[in-house]
């Protein structure tokens, strides 16, 4: 059955909304855990997390038998300045190793059957960078310290490709996304990204991503603060066309795909945070449509995560990129899913049903 295909204008003009999930569901599946023979809650966030899956999906029982990781890839222009500490071509080579299965995500992926899709929307170069999947709206952003990121009908485009990412993966099995990107150079923007959108200052937002040096540090904190003292009461278009990232926007449309088309998506750390509070920004409720699998060590992915009301469940200091932490999650979820369809029930295990005394309380 095809589904419809929503467009960015049609979330801009209100024509398209998603529904909250319903508390009730969300409690039914709690009340069908309570049932496993096992202390009650004991499996703590793994539950809600495959509670949520199973929700989103509309069924009694999580199914995470076909899932894809993509993964966007798009340069940045603000790399310019030093900020960190390698050129805009390692996005290029990162991207076309990313495809062939070889990078860190690469072989998690493929170790645990799981599908992985290079998406290049933005990446700076001439040609098409192979192993990729070429949907690239320009050759990487503007510096933002000299003139807007993009422009806004390149950001619309760049969250085309997510939006449309999505419904392609929905119709062709996909029963679970998780995402991930590419880029040098993305993490100052989204700290700015962040700056703006939770009125947090340059030293609070600003991390040293894939790893820079103290110079490159204090440069890229100087960035940050200069591009925080450009404008004030941006709009999230605003917001994500003057210094967001092609790639950042694409993570955004595939999580705003997730939440039309009913596919969970399982985010990665701090970079798919900045992209799915763009997407609740953009579209109200998207971010119940949404898994937190860890709390990266970027120093504003705690304020992220808590706007978003998300409860990250792997706290492993994490700041790999490409999806990796997603991919973390899943052999954990896995775990969960076999618990719950094959462990036994109260009264089958000969143990009577326990009591939940903390709800009566």
């Amino acid at each position: 059955m095809k589904n419809n295909r929503w467009v960015v204008d049609d979330i801009l003009n209100q024509k398209i909304s998603v529904d909250q999930l319903n508390p009730k569901d969300l409690e039914n599946m709690n009340n069908e855990w309570n049932h496993v023979s096992k202390p009650l809650g004991s499996f703590g966030k793994f539950e809600k997390v495959y509670s949520r899956i199973a929700v989103i999906q509309k069924q009694d029982v999580a199914d995470l038998s076909h899932m894809k990781l993509v993964v966007f890839c798009g340069d940045h222009g603000i790399v310019e300045e030093g900020v960190s500490q390698t050129g805009q071509e390692v996005t290029g080579i990162c991207a076309q190793n990313i495809g062939r299965g070889l990078t860190t995500a690469g072989v998690m992926a493929n170790s645990l059957g799981v599908e992985i899709c290079a998406v290049d929307v933005g990446i700076h170069s001439d040609s098409d960078i192979p192993h990729t999947k070429n949907c690239r709206i320009k050759k990487g952003t503007n510096n933002f310290l000299k003139e807007p990121a993009m422009t806004v009908p390149e950001l619309k485009a760049a969250i085309q490709v997510g939006m449309d990412e999505a419904l392609e993966s929905k119709e062709n099995g996909i029963r679970c996304l998780l995402v991930g990107e590419m880029g040098i150079g993305n993490t100052t923007s989204a700290a700015v990204m962040a700056g703006y959108f939770l009125g947090l200052d340059a030293h609070t937002v600003t991390g040293r991503g894939a790893g820079i040096d103290d110079g490159a540090f204090q440069r890229k904190q100087q960035v940050v603060e200069t591009a925080l003292s450009m404008y004030q009461n941006l709009s999230t278009l605003e917001i994500c066309s003057y210094f967001g990232g092609l790639e950042l926007a694409a993570m955004t449309g595939l999580i705003l795909g997730g939440a039309l088309y009913g596919v969970p998506v399982i985010l990665d750390g701090m970079l798919s945070m900045i992209s799915a509070l763009s997407a609740e920004r953009l579209l109200e409720h998207t971010k119940d449509y949404v898994i937190a699998s860890h709390m990266s060590k970027e120093p504003v992915a705690k304020s992220l995560a808590k706007e978003l009301s998300l409860q990250p469940v792997i706290y492993g200091n994490m700041a790999v990129g490409e999806g990796a932490g997603a991919l973390m999650l899943l052999p954990q979820l896995r775990l969960t899913d076999v618990v719950f369809r094959e462990a036994l029930k109260f009264g089958d295990s000969g143990v009577d049903q326990y009591k939940n005394y903390e709800e009566e309380k």
